[in-house]
């Protein structure tokens, strides 16, 4: 991590402006005509299965090829 860590926090402090207005356009949006409460835990449960899943199998660095 020498090195990255710099890096990582001042690209976290950058995308803080961008995070919170995005966070503010969701607010008025009604998720619930598209998604139940319910439906919404089981997809939020289904979509971390699948990335553990996808980690345990994937043996290349990002953008690695074979």
């Amino acid at each position: 991590m020498r090195g990255w860590r710099t890096l990582i926090v001042n690209a976290l402090i950058a995308l803080l402006p961008i995070v919170a207005e995005v966070l503010r356009l969701l607010e008025g949006f009604d998720w619930t005509w598209y998604l139940e409460p319910r439906d919404a835990l089981w997809a939020m449960l289904i979509v971390g299965l699948l990335n553990i899943f996808l980690r345990r199998i994937t043996t290349t660095r990002i953008g690695g090829g074979e």
